[in-house]
């Protein structure tokens, strides 16, 4: 049980990333991004298949001055979730705050832009990666696709999430 909960905090987190913007492609990014998701949990995968997110919403709006607000839910393995994070594209670590809270557990992430659609994540569990995500936007804009390899010992957090705008 606790794989599954540390995975559920992980997949909140690693939800949280798609929640991306540079000042010079705001109007462009916020047609992309900004808005509400589902995940299609039919086409996701996962490398432990019982660690799968069987459902999950996503919601990404501007925070203004070259941020985003993220907030997330998902169940895994019976366990539901929240994740919340406030960043910016700009490589920094961002403090993610995932509901429930695990006692003396930091989670942060830091994002860059690969290309106006893609974006690469970092995530780190008290300052140790755990995971990296590549989080796509399709071009007609309608499916946001997020491959997720996990690191060492966290290589259960391999996925790949399917999401369709709502």
């Amino acid at each position: 049980m606790k794989l599954v909960k540390w995975f559920c905090i992980v997949g909140l987190a690693l939800l949280a990333v798609v929640a991306v913007l540079t000042a010079s492609n705001r109007v462009q990014a916020q047609e992309v991004l900004v808005g509400d998701w589902v995940l299609d949990a039919a086409a996701s995968k996962s490398a432990v298949p019982q660690m799968a997110a069987s459902a999950g919403t996503l919601t990404i709006a501007d925070a203004g001055d070259g941020k985003f607000a993220s907030a997330s839910m998902v169940t895994i393995g019976g366990v539901n979730g929240r994740s919340e994070i406030t960043y910016a594209v700009d490589g920094k670590d961002y403090v993610v705050k995932a509901t429930p809270a695990q006692p003396g557990v930091t989670i942060t992430q830091s994002i860059e832009r690969v290309s106006a659609s893609a974006f690469n994540t970092a995530v780190k569990i008290n300052g140790q990666a755990v995971a990296t995500a590549l989080t796509e936007v399709s071009a007609d804009g309608k499916t946001l696709t997020q491959t997720t390899t996990g690191i060492g010992q966290f290589a259960a957090l391999s996925s790949t999430m399917i999401f369709k705008r709502k």
